[in-house]
């Protein structure tokens, strides 16, 4: 029976990555292992603990925590804990060895008659190879989305992802993708390890699409912390933080309205707090202190609008100062720095936007180091809008409140609408188009229009309101989209922010909102990416109603229905006052003011291009350099383009999945299952959820939700290949090499990089791990093979594992000569490497350094806890790459034969 003594040394066989730890606790059915390399406690079960004692002899060589080495001759044992003497007659406990030292003793199995076939031996060593490529790359990350690659995303979430705090506001026009680039944002940091805990806070109507949209293109599943999930939890464990159970969770912005939730929150501890519809935060006072509270003690930050300036400039700068409250601490120095963008958009107009100098000035002096601003003309490839406006005579009466909407709010009774010439017309619609999206202003209009539109159609039609739960709204927003379900959906104004209905290209506005930026939300539904059709838009109104003013002020004035308007909220702001008067004009003598409404369009067209004009010369320009630089995101989507097209993971992949048993049964050109009832190993880690489908073509994924897009970035990727690593597979081998001049032995062995420290410094950014191939002969002489290693090892032929093991002088000398010399050889080579790993941290991190340091002296937005990050962040990788060392991890005796 094993004597568990606190001090003993183990290795995680499951995550070696962790180091040596030290048995910190025992009883009869637990372990407790501290892992202080990287900062962390592992507690196992005894049963089933993952662990292997780690037990040196005769000629190892060890490290110990004063960082000296010294070669072991002998091992004792002394109430539980082993006592080691070296070469030099120095005795020292087990807890002296180093933290950081990583175990795998391929040469003991080797001497022991153990020989794993040659192409396993093979097959590990392009394994390691493939895994340090992977680390090495910039595409880490960005692989896994099931999405395409669209530059405009990929650039601003490799800019974001490459900061130290990454605090930003996405804004990109409607319709762009913000969802998508922040969800790629946090991909890359999750598999990076720079972030473990990430908090999303949405409105309650887009809780569920998040989640979805999460899951099926990122592979990212999100706790959403509804109140019923958080008072059960409660309930049934008593006095516990529901936030604290979770690493990644979804919350409703009304959720924080609760005090308790509030506090919860805020005590959970997060790296990542993310914000979507930023806009609505400022709605309510609650809502605003609780997010200032959870930005001011959360590293990174992103909020998300396409309307930042909806709500007026004050509460865009609000907006900002939770990003940066150092950058933007006082609103009429703000507003003096939006007046000076012209003058920098001036100065950058006379420079190559590749100049160094352009991203400088657009640092020190432009508005976007936080904000990120994508427009469609910039991106291109949209359908165009073709707008038909419907005036339309009636004789019923209803109550007006100018300015804010045209049906009474209190609910109109479903007779009064079922004679309305909107309903007639928008049952016409329904007989000449196959699905219709209906948008009105109050979940009130939205019940009127659907019982009154049931005296008229039989075609299936279903509501989407607030007055519904998140899971009925789910449902009949489903049953839309599919091809034979509802050909009609009836929103009110909460399906106009964040659903997407690209899927359907015909919109029916049955009122109009009276500020212009919801307008756009509107018709951002279906007018976005991935929208494949021209989108018809039908405006039906009443004569001589509000509507028709809004109509016509929208269709002449700001051109809105044809292209998206710039600077719709400083041209709201402008002439809401007239638009208003006007209105209730209206409402009062029943008719319009035509003379007035004529003039109000033309002042409105006029002040349309001098806002465009003056944007297009400062602000929008700055944005856009700082948003969008093709040949920078040319680089990212042709890397991710050559990691698409390359085939190393599907074949690697699927040889490991077949040595474990498991079969794939391809039932398409691109799509396969995996037959898990021939698995021969029970440990094996299969998905908790065992994916019905998957596909290695991102052409494919892109079309098929339900398929599991497998990259390098996958989960079930990175486990299948660290079960096969650390279960010591392929680490020994022996072979022939026939039809030589001359008889010998012949020694290959390949070493890793040792380099322990903690994830989310994602140390493969900056040091080389690609294996180490060291051939040596029977006299430990390097040998130079002029072939490839495959090419090498295809002249291999299968060899008896044990043919030496009564051979005294080959086990108990020529073999462990052979593998110190290939020891020195490798250490040799990897302090190349270390010096280049060195001088690559300096190079990137230094140069960042200098740049904060260099823009802090004119530039307020630069933190200087930014600059101490960056500092401590490369003093911390420089130590650890000090610390490197090669370790070998599989050995492979070859007999040279004539």
């Amino acid at each position: 029976m094993i004597q568990f003594t606190i001090g003993q040394r183990w290795v995680s066989t499951t995550e070696p990555e962790l180091g040596l730890g030290v048995l910190m606790h025992a009883d009869r059915r637990t372990l407790q292992i501290c892992f202080d390399a990287s900062h962390c406690t592992r507690q196992y079960s005894i049963a089933a603990a993952p662990v292997k004692r780690i037990c040196f002899g005769d000629g190892d060589t060890v490290r110990l925590k004063d960082g000296s080495s010294t070669t072991i001759s002998s091992a004792k044992e002394v109430d539980g804990l082993l006592y080691y003497t070296d070469e030099n007659k120095n005795t020292f406990c087990e807890t002296k060895l180093s933290d950081s030292l990583l175990i795998s003793l391929p040469q003991e199995r080797l001497l022991a008659g153990f020989s794993d076939p040659v192409a396993l031996f093979n097959l590990r060593y392009e394994i390691l190879a493939a895994k340090a490529a992977y680390d090495a790359s910039p595409a880490k990350g960005f692989m896994g989305g099931q999405i395409e690659l669209l530059p405009h995303q990929f650039y601003i979430a490799d800019t974001v992802t490459q900061r130290f705090i990454p605090r930003v506001l996405l804004s990109d026009e409607t319709g762009l993708g913000k969802t998508i680039e922040a969800c790629l944002i946090l991909h890359k940091l999750l598999v990076s390890h720079k972030i473990t805990r990430v908090l999303i806070v949405v409105p309650p109507a887009l809780l569920h699409q998040w989640f979805i949209e999460l899951y099926r293109k990122f592979n990212l599943s999100f706790m959403i912390f509804s109140e019923d999930y958080c008072a059960e939890l409660e309930q049934s464990q008593g006095d516990i933080n529901p936030f604290s159970q979770h690493q990644l969770g979804l919350i409703s912005m009304d959720q924080l309205r609760h005090e308790t939730r509030g506090g919860q929150v805020l005590s959970a501890g997060w790296d990542m707090l993310v914000v979507d519809e930023a806009h609505h935060i400022t709605d309510h006072q609650n809502i605003y202190q609780q997010i200032k509270r959870l930005s001011s003690v959360i590293q990174g930050l992103m909020l998300l609008t396409a309307t930042p300036e909806q709500m007026g400039l004050k509460n865009h700068f609000k907006h900002l100062q939770l990003i940066d409250p150092d950058r933007y601490f006082d609103f009429k120095i703000f507003k003096q720095e939006n007046r000076q963008f012209e003058q920098t958009a001036k100065i950058i107009k006379t420079k190559d936007t590749a100049d160094p100098a352009v991203a400088h000035l657009l640092d020190t002096f432009g508005p976007g180091r936080v904000i990120f601003k994508n427009k469609r003309s910039v991106v291109k490839g949209f359908p165009g809008r073709v707008c038909r406006l419907l005036p339309l005579k009636s004789e019923i009466k209803r109550r007006q409140h100018a300015g804010n909407q045209i049906l009474n709010t209190e609910g109109p009774d479903t007779h009064s609408l079922s004679d309305d010439p909107r309903i007639h017309c928008l049952a016409d619609f329904i007989q000449q188009t196959d699905k219709i999206l209906v948008i009105t202003r109050t979940r009130q209009n939205a019940f009127a229009i659907e019982k009154a539109l049931a005296q008229h159609t039989q075609a299936p039609v279903v509501r989407f309101d607030e007055s519904m739960t998140l899971m009925q709204r789910d449902r009949h927003a489903a049953f839309f989209a599919q091809p034979d379900g509802a050909r009609v959906l009836i929103c009110s104004e909460i399906g106009s922010e964040g659903r997407n209905f690209q899927f359907v290209n015909h919109l029916f506005l049955f009122d109009l909102p009276t500020n212009p930026e919801l307008l756009e939300q509107r018709i951002g539904r279906l007018d976005r990416i991935g929208q494949k059709k021209e989108i018809h838009i039908l405006i039906p109104y009443l004569e001589n109603s509000a509507d028709e003013i809004l109509a016509r002020w929208y269709m002449d004035g700001l051109a809105i229905f044809k292209h998206h308007v710039e600077g719709t909220s400083f041209i709201f702001d402008t002439f809401k006052d007239r638009l208003t008067a006007l209105i209730q004009d209206t409402v009062k003598k029943d008719r319009i003011d035509h003379n007035a409404l004529d003039a109000l369009i033309l002042d409105t067209k006029r002040q349309c291009q001098t806002i465009k004009a003056k944007m297009d010369k400062g602000r929008n320009l700055l944005l856009e350099l700082n948003s969008f630089k093709p040949d920078a995101a040319k680089k990212i989507i042709d890397q991710l383009d050559q990691t698409d097209n390359d085939y190393t993971l599907e074949d690697t992949l699927t040889r490991v999945w077949d040595h474990y048993g498991l079969e794939t049964d391809q039932f398409s050109t691109a799509a396969f299952k995996l037959k898990i009832d021939t698995l021969t190993d029970p440990g094996f880690p299969l998905p908790v959820q065992m994916p019905s489908a998957m596909t290695f073509k991102r052409s494919f994924a892109v079309l098929r939700d339900e398929l599991d897009f497998i990259t390098w970035d996958h989960d079930f990727v990175h486990q299948t290949l660290e079960y096969f690593i650390t279960n010591d597979t392929g680490t020994c081998a022996t072979a022939l090499l026939p039809g030589q001049a001359t008889q010998g032995l012949m020694l290959e062995a390949i070493f890793t990089l040792e380099c322990v420290a903690p994830l989310e410094l994602n140390m493969g950014q900056y040091l080389d791990f690609t294996p180490i191939r060291i051939l040596v002969d029977h006299q430990g002489d390097p040998v130079k093979t002029p072939e490839h290693f495959h090419a090498f090892s295809n002249r291999l032929e299968p060899d008896k594992p044990a043919w030496f093991k009564d051979m005294d002088q080959v086990c108990g000398q020529i073999i462990p000569a052979m593998i110190r010399a290939a020891n020195q050889i490798a250490k040799a080579q990897s302090k190349k490497t270390i010096k280049n790993s060195r001088a690559r941290i300096k190079k990137v991190i230094g140069h960042e350094i200098e740049r904060l340091i260099t823009l802090k002296e004119i530039n307020p937005a630069i933190h200087e806890a930014e600059i101490q990050s960056a500092r401590s962040h490369m003093d911390e990788r420089l130590m650890h790459v000090s610390n490197t060392r090669p370790k070998l991890d599989s050995v492979r005796l070859i007999r040279v034969m004539p």
